[in-house]
């Protein structure tokens, strides 16, 4: 039989127990009353979200800032899933941040919410409003398969129409041809090999000579510079600067009306030239036209002397001319 101190250990057991659990159970109730948290709702259209579960985390930037609260499709639109979620109210939400599906663990298949994105110039997303989905990560592989799988399969047609036998031909000509180019090439080196020599040889020549001219042209700026900074040349700097400061300051009018007496002089000096010059024509003329009929005489009386040398032992040339 159990004795009167059994029962009553058990009856202090069970109370202390039921005590403990009384006060668990209100401080996990009053954490849960007294903690304020933000509701958002995310849409997810034509995407599976397994592995999603009711109480998976939310994170943001990899900081964890709510839990998923519910998961229901939508009444209106069976091809939408909507997700619940809580986050901390003071989590800067704003209207870019995308909410994306990301994976936990690979191995076990679980999946959280990774929000992403937002900037500061956008506005603060209000509570009970919809986050915008972002691209999952099975999207993301989708799409990067679907355009490997086009490139491969391009690359395979290629390689199709490549091994095609009229193709083939083509390819071993080519191969051929490159053979043959390439012995040529071989050859041509071989032969060449000697002017090859000879033209490594001048170029290193004509780079020892422009090392040599760009020495001579150092030595050349440097004795440059030193006349410049020398004493004689500031003096004729000097000089210049002066005779400048001269002519700037003399009187430019007086010399101006000098020169535009003296060409006036020029003007009527030639003015005068050409006067005589007319005048003097016709003299000149009949002098030129004397001129010319003697030099005709004159070509005549050699012509004849050189046809006839004995012309000048028996008459003079004035006399043979007046016979022609």
């Amino acid at each position: 039989m159990v004795s009167r101190a059994q029962k009553v250990r058990l009856g202090i057991f069970i109370a202390v127990s039921s005590f403990i659990l009384i006060v668990a159970i209100a401080i996990v109730t009053g954490n849960k009353l007294t903690s304020r948290t933000s509701t958002y709702f995310i849409r997810y259209t034509d995407l599976s979200l397994a592995g999603l579960e009711i109480g998976s985390p939310v994170k943001y930037r990899g900081i964890r800032i709510g839990r998923i609260e519910d998961i229901f499709i939508d009444p209106d639109d069976v091809k939408s899933v909507i997700v619940k979620v809580s986050v901390k109210p003071d989590v800067p939400i704003k209207e870019d941040t995308e909410a994306v599906v990301v994976y936990i663990s690979l191995a076990a298949g679980l999946k959280m919410i990774e929000l992403q994105g937002g900037t500061n110039e956008s506005n603060k997303l209000t509570p009970e409003s919809y986050i915008k989905a972002g691209q999952t990560f099975a999207d993301q592989i989708s799409d990067k398969a679907e355009a490997m799988t086009q490139k491969i399969e391009l690359i395979l047609n290629n390689l199709a129409k490549l091994t095609e036998v009229s193709n083939q031909q083509q390819l071993f000509r080519l191969v051929e041809n490159t053979s043959k180019v390439l012995e040529n090439v071989n050859t041509l080196l071989d032969t060449n090999q000697n002017n090859f020599q000879a033209s490594i040889q001048n170029i290193t020549h004509f780079t020892n000579s422009l090392d040599t001219f760009m020495t001579v042209a150092n030595v050349a700026m440097a004795n440059i510079q030193e006349v410049t900074q020398s004493r004689q040349w500031m003096n004729t700097v000097n000089n210049i600067d002066k005779i400048s400061t001269d002519l700037a300051d003399a009187n430019l009018g007086q010399v101006i009306n000098q020169l535009a007496d003296a060409i006036e002089q020029t003007n009527r000096t030639f003015t005068h030239l050409d006067l005589t010059l007319l005048k003097s024509r016709h003299d000149i003329l009949s002098s030129t036209e004397i001129l010319r009929e003697s030099l005709e005489y004159f070509n005549e009386f050699t012509r004849l002397i050189s046809e006839n040398p004995s012309l000048l032992l028996r008459s003079s040339p004035q006399e043979e001319i007046e016979e022609r």
